[in-house]
């Protein structure tokens, strides 16, 4: 470990306090503050947050210590356990906001209550709330998911083919985006507070992040008065698709408009004799309007899937580099621990998980700064395992509950 890693003042968020009072929204980007430094505390009640048993479970590891999920999104965190219902754990509660520099939540049943009780703490701090619909309007007391962000935030009306029913996009889209919205904003009004001394609340909606993100769809309808649909901007080539080869699946784009990809297609089909060359060189290949035709995907799907049958994705892709043909592996989660790139680059780290009794691999930084101090120094948190280091020792925290 070099000198720069070593050093305590390097981390950009070292002797921040950060209060996380996240289920789901927004833990992501308590941590991501984690990461660089801040000590990020979860306030758990005496059986846990719910989030710990979110699946899928990690095969040798007790349910209790939490899913995969849970170690993903709370590795370099703290948990200590407070009953928020006495007296004493109300008072702890206090206590924890009144140190803080950062408070991140995600709003219950009674939000305006749980808010008033956090600003009512004194002191100067950046209170970040992220609910699915914002703490104001219509929709405020709506329960929430990940489904229903995506489809009143836009994205699913994008996603899919066209044709057919809109399309959710997998790995908990909402959540990620409304996390890092929060903490970007959240990074901002902290800098601001310690600049100036005043203190900020955020309000971020999981529904208005999404639609934050949806391509260009906000511009085309400014510019031109036109609503995007699935299928991006326009009308879809045959060759622009995902086709099934030997190991799984490839994705091409060789449409007329990139003459490279398409002439690197066809020159490849001729290189190997493949018999149904004549057939896309013939002179309805050169028509763009027919090759967005159902038929003539069909058509092209069964030519090139047979050409492509027998090829691993790897070797497909070596030969679309040299032929500078436009086509990509279609990559599995399996394929990722040895994607080349992410090999190269370190992506994976090591991380020992609390009975486990072995390291596993996790995700890295999702960025690269100038100088290395992202790093995950432990992994999540069991419950209640910092109530001493936080809170004193285990008798005075019992007096004061």
């Amino acid at each position: 470990m070099n000198q720069v890693m070593q050093t305590s003042e390097s981390r950009p968020y070292d002797g921040v306090r950060i209060v996380d009072l996240t289920r789901e929204l927004g833990s992501y980007a308590a941590r991501l503050f984690a990461d660089l430094g801040a000590e990020v505390i979860r306030i758990e009640p005496p059986e846990g947050r719910a989030d710990r048993q979110a699946p899928p479970t990690l095969a040798g590891v007790d349910p209790a210590s939490g899913g995969i999920p849970y170690a993903f999104l709370n590795a370099n965190k703290k948990s200590i356990v407070v009953d928020l219902k006495s007296a004493g754990g109300a008072e702890i509660f206090r206590d924890l906001v009144a140190s803080a520099q950062v408070v991140i939540y995600e709003p219950g049943e009674d939000s305006e209550a749980e808010l008033a009780e956090i600003l009512a703490v004194p002191g100067q701090r950046v209170v970040t709330a992220v609910s699915y619909f914002g703490l104001t309007g219509p929709y405020s007391h709506f329960v929430g998911c990940d489904l229903v962000a995506q489809a009143l935030g836009g994205i699913a009306f994008l996603s899919g083919e066209p044709g057919k029913p809109p399309l959710k996009l997998a790995g908990s889209q909402s959540i990620f985006v409304a996390s890092l919205y929060a903490a970007a904003g959240t990074a901002i009004a902290l800098w601001h507070s310690e600049d100036t001394g005043a203190s900020h609340v955020l309000d971020v909606s999981a529904q208005e992040a999404i639609a934050h993100s949806l391509q260009n769809a906000v511009q085309v309808y400014d510019l031109e008065g036109r609503v995007m649909s699935r299928g991006g901007e326009g009308v879809r080539d045959a060759t622009e698709s995902s086709f099934s080869c030997k190991d799984g699946y490839v994705f091409l784009a060789a449409p007329l408009s990139l003459p490279a990809s398409w002439g690197g297609v066809l020159a490849w089909m001729k290189d190997e004799g493949f018999d149904g060359l004549a057939r896309l060189a013939s002179p309805d290949w050169q028509d763009r309007p027919k090759r967005a035709t159902a038929a003539m995907k069909q058509e092209f799907r069964a030519l090139f899937e047979r050409f492509i049958g027998q090829k691993t994705k790897a070797e497909l892709g070596a030969e679309a580099l040299k032929r500078k043909i436009i086509m990509a592996p279609v990559s599995r989660i399996a394929d990722l621990q040895t994607d080349p790139q992410l090999v190269f680059r370190r992506y994976f780290q090591k991380v020992a998980i609390p009975g486990l009794g072995r390291d596993v691999l996790f995700p890295g930084a999702p960025y690269r700064l100038s100088e290395p101090v992202w790093r995950i120094d432990r992994p999540a948190p069991r419950l209640g395992q910092d109530d001493d280091a936080v809170l004193g020792t285990t008798s005075a925290r019992q007096a004061r509950q």
